[in-house]
């Protein structure tokens, strides 16, 4: 299978991990959530043999389909150098095809954005038919091509069979994950769950999480779900140990943090990834009556999606180069990368425009903004995520459903929501800076506008300071999806429940003191925070110890982000 169709080959090491753990008796049929180039498979048939199963009885006891006919044939002819054939592996659409009842599923399920799944419609009619347990109003459109190979697979699994998986670890903290979540916690007493901060997957930005659970019988669960964190390169042959050793959740060791959590306290609405990022700490602050959730403190939404970077945003340069009036112009704040200030003031410097022109082609005669559109309808444009191309940005199927009155108008929708003046970034990586957008700039859609609801009157330097405090900024670390190349990146949907300071029950003389520590944020020459984090602390009325932990989860989490972007180590260069 290619990478455009989700293939993310696992290295062996982890392969055999995952095999060991989960295969115990030599007669055990195996299914394998994506054959790819075969490390699953060879390390299952490896792990039968030497239980004692016979060679051409541990082939026959895999099942597994690789969609990708190049792929498979790689693999057969692997499979021809090893003297071995699998003949329940076949070369077909995973979703076609009726499995027996295994006893371990195994595997790395292909990871692909929903944006880019083919027939999504027949593979979620065929999930639905075949787990009882989703609905259609349960499975979200947002969902992402290895949580239904996931939902499709389960059901196979028999009471007592085991469950080793890496997948991507988006479905932790998103909203489409929230029914595997409660799938697994409805069927499955989930041992462990296991992060690594480092990359595990070369040249890919995912980052991965895997899940060892066992198929309940009837209503019997165990107690405890285990999360391991897995700092530092520890090599995964090692992890092993910790998974056998420390069975109460405790560890001393410098590279695995572990953090029980009883299976009844966890839901499938909650983020799970918290888990491995703050154990405890999360919980403390969530909990606190003086937190809120975004949410009821302001409307979010995405900053502005021209559905055609490439057209609609220009630089300075592009934008003389083509003459375009300047009343067909609006300054774009494209991404935090070119705001990385606290404030965009009203005599910024303009790194980026946004084309903005809601007339009649008609009335554009003699304008350059007409050649401009003209010169972009005849131009071959790629389709996202695709290999084919149109000719015309007009011809795009996205621009068609998104109803402008004319394709290139972003004026008409701009003008009628407006320009938010809180700006949270989508994209953190080390620095987390707010923007407040004084020059009400357009913000790009690499920005979350936060506008405040109109219900009370409160100044927007007393969001700016809440929303730039270290409090917040771990419970959006917490909340966001953390990539294979370091970076947050906070959902949109997701940000709405990101626990923060309530503005709303603080008083008059507190919401004042948030306002000069943010002014004095400002001046300083490095912007350092900490004046904003003194009044949110002594709001909050945390003891100096809980202060001193929230200041080593930041740089904690920071940590994650910086580990997760090395590459991945030689497991002996760092024994």
């Amino acid at each position: 299978m290619t990478q455009d169709l989700g293939s993310i080959y696992t290295p062996f090491d982890f392969a055999n991990f995952l095999i060991s753990w989960a295969i115990r008796k030599p007669g055990e049929i195996v299914m394998d959530l994506g054959v790819g180039a075969g490390s699953f498979v060879f390390s299952a048939h490896n792990r039968l043999v030497e239980l004692g199963a016979n060679p051409s009885s541990a082939q026959a006891q895999l099942y597994g389909a690789e969609i990708d006919k190049k792929t498979f044939e790689s693999f057969v002819e692997l499979s021809r150098a090893r003297n071995a054939k699998f003949p329940n592996l076949q070369n077909a659409d995973f979703f076609t095809l009726q499995f027996p009842q295994v006893d371990v599923i195994v595997g790395n399920p292909p990871y692909v954005r929903r944006m880019n799944i083919q027939s999504t419609d027949n593979i979620r009619q065929r999930v639905i038919q075949k787990n009882q347990y989703v609905s259609d109003d349960q499975l979200s459109r947002l969902t992402d091509l290895y949580v239904y190979f996931l939902l499709y697979a389960l059901p196979n699994l028999k009471p007592g069979g085991r469950l080793a998986v890496i997948t991507a670890d988006s479905w932790l903290n998103v909203r489409y994950g929230d029914i595997l979540k409660y799938y697994l916690l409805r069927e499955f007493e989930i041992d462990s769950l296991i992060s690594m901060d480092r990359r595990v997957f070369e040249d890919v930005q995912v980052k991965p999480v895997m899940i060892l659970a066992t198929k309940k019988f009837g209503s019997v669960s165990n107690e405890y779900i285990r999360f391991f964190r897995v700092k530092n390169g520890l090599p995964i042959r090692k992890v092993r140990d910790f998974i056998e050793v420390y069975s109460d959740g405790i560890s001393d060791h410098q590279d695995v943090v572990v953090h029980k959590v009883k299976a009844v306290d966890i839901s499938g609405s909650y983020p799970w990834g918290t888990h491995f990022k703050l154990p405890g700490v999360y919980d403390e602050l969530v909990q606190h009556p003086l937190m809120t959730s975004i949410s009821s403190l302001a409307q979010t939404r995405v900053g502005l999606q021209t559905l055609a970077k490439d057209f609609f945003v220009l630089t300075p340069d592009q934008a003389r180069e083509a003459q375009i009036e300047e009343r067909f112009l609006r300054p774009l704040a494209q991404s935090p990368r070119y705001s990385n200030q606290p404030v965009i003031p009203p005599d910024s410097e303009v790194d980026f425009y946004v084309f903005y022109c809601a007339e009649d082609k008609n009335t554009l005669e003699n304008t350059h903004a007409l050649d401009y559109i003209l010169k972009g309808e005849t131009k071959e444009v790629q389709i996202r995520g695709k290999q084919t191309k149109v000719i015309g940005y007009q011809n795009k199927k996205r621009i068609q459903e998104a109803s402008r009155n004319n394709w290139y108008d972003l004026a008409t929708s701009l003008k009628k929501r407006g320009i938010a003046e809180i700006l949270v970034p989508r994209l953190v990586y080390r620095s987390f800076n707010v923007v407040w957008n004084q020059a009400s700039f357009v913000p790009g859609e690499l920005f979350i506008e936060f506008i405040p609801l109109p219900l009370h009157r409160i100044d927007s330097e007393v969001y700016l300071a809440i929303l730039t405090s270290s409090v917040t900024e771990i419970m959006l670390r917490a909340h966001a999806q953390v990539y294979g190349g370091g970076t947050y990146n906070i959902n949109p949907g997701q940000i709405k429940k990101v626990p923060v300071l309530n503005a709303h029950l603080i008083s008059a003389i507190q919401r004042q003191a948030l306002a000069q520590a943010y002014r004095v944020y400002l001046t300083d020459a490095n912007h350092d925070r900490s004046v904003v984090d003194k009044v949110v602390f002594d709001i909050l009325g945390l003891a100096e110890t809980k202060r001193e932990q929230l200041v080593r989860s930041v740089e904690d989490l920071i940590t994650i982000a910086t580990s997760t972007k090395q590459k991945h180590l030689d497991a002996q260069s760092i024994e």
